[in-house]
C-alpha cells in the first residue's frame, strides 16, 4: 500500500464519498455507525495519517486554537490560570487541534491583536478574564468563534464559562463565622470591577445574614501586590481593635498577607485567621497552609474548549457556571 494516500484513496477503498471520510476524520455526526466503522477500519489497515497541510486544505481549517491573554495581566494571575491552560492543552489534543498562546493589548483605547488573528489563521479563540468592548466588536467583525473563560462581566451576548464568585466569597466568610469569628476583615482590589463587586457582595451577604457589622477600618479595596499588602496591613495593625479573621479575594494576596503578618510577629491562625479563594498550587505549600475555596479550574478549561469546538462546528453551546462552594480546610483558620 502506498504511503502517500489521500482522502480520495481512502474514500475509494472504503466505497464511500470523500465527504463521508471527512466526517469520520473530523468526528462529525451525520453518518451511520456501520459506515464510520468501515472507514476507520480502512484508515487503520492502511495506516493512513493525513498531513496537517492536507487537512487544512481539505477542511479549510487551521486546526489551531489560540489562548489569548491581556498583555497587562499580572504575573500572579498566571498561577490561577496554570491549571486551566494545562487542561486546555490536553482537551485540544483530544480534538486533534494545536494550541498556541498569544497576547492582545488595549492601551489608551487602542486595540492591538496578533497578525494570526487579524488574518484569521486561527479557527477559534479562548480569552482568559474579561475583555473590552472594542475587542468584542472587532472579533464579531472578523467572524472568529471565541469563548471567554473565567468571565466576570455582565455581557449577555458572549459565550462564557463563569464562576459564581459571590457564592465563593459567601461560603468563605460563612465558614469563618461558623468557626466563631465575628470580627472579619476584607482585603481585595478593584482592578476588575465586576469581579470585585461579586466578591464584596458575597462578603457583605455573609456578614448581614449573621447579623454582624461591616467594619470599614478592616476593609481594603486597593490591595493587588506585595507592596500594597504590606502598606494596608501595617495600617490595619495600628487599629485599636483587630479582626480575628481576614477574608482575601485571591490566594496570592492571602499568601503575601500571611508572610507579612509573620514578619510582624502576628501568628496565623492563633492571632488572626486567614481564608481566601482560588486554591492555587502554592496554597498547600506555605506555612500555615491556606484554607481556601477551590475553583474547579479543570472544568473551566474543559468546558471552554468544548464550547469553542461546538462554535467551530456550527453548533450553539450553552454558557456554563462552574461550582464555587468547595471549601478546602487547611491550617490558616482557627476555631474560636
Amino acid at each position: 500500500m502506498k504511503n502517500n494516500l489521500t482522502i480520495s484513496d481512502i474514500a475509494r477503498i472504503a466505497g464511500v464519498s470523500k465527504t463521508t471520510v471527512s466526517f469520520v476524520l473530523n468526528n462529525k455526526e451525520g453518518i451511520s455507525e456501520e459506515t464510520r466503522k468501515k472507514v476507520l477500519t480502512v484508515i487503520e489497515q492502511t495506516n493512513y495519517k493525513p498531513t496537517l497541510n492536507s487537512k487544512r486544505f481539505y477542511f479549510q481549517k487551521s486546526f489551531t486554537i489560540a489562548v489569548v491573554f491581556d498583555k497587562s495581566t499580572y504575573r500572579s494571575d498566571n498561577l490561577f490560570y496554570f491549571d486551566i491552560m494545562n487542561t486546555l492543552l490536553k482537551r485540544c489534543t483530544s480534538y486533534n487541534y494545536s494550541l498556541v498562546y498569544s497576547e492582545y493589548s488595549y492601551i489608551n483605547e487602542k486595540l492591538t491583536l496578533p497578525e494570526s488573528i487579524m488574518n484569521k489563521d486561527i479557527d477559534g479563540l479562548i480569552f482568559l478574564k474579561d475583555i473590552p468592548l472594542a475587542l468584542i466588536s472587532t472579533l464579531h467583525h472578523l467572524d472568529i468563534p471565541f469563548v471567554v473563560a473565567d468571565d466576570h462581566s455582565d455581557h449577555t451576548s458572549l459565550y462564557t464559562v463563569k464562576v459564581d464568585y459571590r457564592l465563593a466569597a459567601f461560603t468563605a466568610v460563612q465558614y469563618l463565622i461558623e468557626q466563631g469569628h465575628q470580627r472579619v476583615g476584607f482585603i481585595g482590589n478593584m482592578l476588575l470591577p465586576s469581579f470585585y463587586a461579586q466578591i464584596f457582595s458575597g462578603y457583605q451577604k455573609a456578614l448581614r445574614e449573621a447579623g454582624l457589622p461591616l467594619e470599614l477600618s478592616w476593609s481594603f479595596e486597593k490591595v493587588h501586590n506585595r507592596e500594597t499588602v504590606e502598606l494596608y496591613t501595617a495600617q490595619l495593625l495600628r487599629e485599636k481593635e483587630l479582626p480575628t479573621a481576614i477574608f482575601c479575594m485571591e490566594d496570592i494576596l492571602a499568601i503575601e498577607l500571611i508572610r507579612y503578618l509573620q514578619k510582624c510577629a502576628v501568628k496565623v491562625p492563633d492571632d488572626i485567621s486567614i481564608i481566601s479563594i482560588d486554591d492555587i498550587i502554592l496554597s498547600n505549600q506555605i506555612y500555615p497552609s491556606l484554607t481556601t475555596i477551590a475553583i474547579d479550574k479543570e472544568k473551566i478549561g474543559s468546558c471552554a474548549i468544548d464550547m469553542l469546538m461546538d462554535l467551530i462546528n456550527g453548533k450553539v453551546p450553552k454558557n456554563v457556571v462552574v461550582s464555587s462552594n468547595n471549601i478546602v480546610v487547611r491550617e490558616s483558620v482557627k476555631a474560636l
